[in-house]
């Protein structure tokens, strides 16, 4: 293999760490990539294999080096694991997908999706509110409500203006958030989500 192709195959490598650190920090919140923690590391393990492939190929056309299998080894098992835990994450995701839409700004922009879960004890509901940009959209926590609670619980959910989601069930619950940032002020918290849906 050619030196340019090389250095082509190192960049595209490097390249690849480099997006999987970008989208595990996710300086702007998307949920395209903070619902898909997996592929971060998905990323990460594909450019730790091209890096790896880089220097064997490398060592052959020096002749081979020593110290080459020891560091190789390690570099597969670190790619295994990343591999291992990222298709664990991602089978988890398509397995708690239980997330639906009850209401929709005027707008369209946003959107209070409910997240019907557990936390391990009882049924619970988390309310958020979303904007609606695809894998770009941001979301913000608005609260948590028991399933099983007859005493305070919501039936729907409405937008009473830009930045504001009302909440109605046995009690009446106004929530706002803020529509350039999508954070919340406030939030309802009649049971314990612990807000397992991504916000940043």
């Amino acid at each position: 293999m050619t030196k340019t192709r090389m250095v082509w195959l190192s960049g595209v490598g490097a390249l690849l760490i480099a997006l999987a650190g970008l989208t595990f920090v996710n300086p702007f919140r998307w949920v395209g990539f903070g619902d898909r923690p997996w592929l971060s590391l998905l990323l990460a393990a594909a450019g730790l294999s091209v890096l790896g492939i880089t220097c064997v190929l490398l060592a052959a056309a020096r002749g081979g080096s020593r110290s080459l299998p020891p560091a190789l080894g390690a570099v597969a098992l670190l790619a295994a694991a990343l591999v291992t835990t990222g298709v664990g994450m991602l089978l988890g995701y398509v397995m708690d997908l239980d997330q639906r839409v009850l209401a929709t700004s005027r707008d369209g922009r946003f959107e209070v999706i409910v997240h019907d879960t557990t936390n391990v004890i009882d049924p619970v509901q988390g309310l958020y509110v979303q904007s609606t940009s695809g894998p770009f959209s941001r979301r913000a926590y608005l609260g948590c409500f028991n399933s099983d609670s007859s005493s305070e619980s919501f039936r729907t959910a409405r937008f009473g203006g830009g930045d504001t989601v009302v909440l109605d069930g046995t009690k009446q619950w106004t929530v706002r958030f803020d529509p350039e940032t999508v954070r919340s002020s406030d939030h309802v918290e009649l049971g314990a989500c612990t807000r397992q849906l991504y916000t940043g």
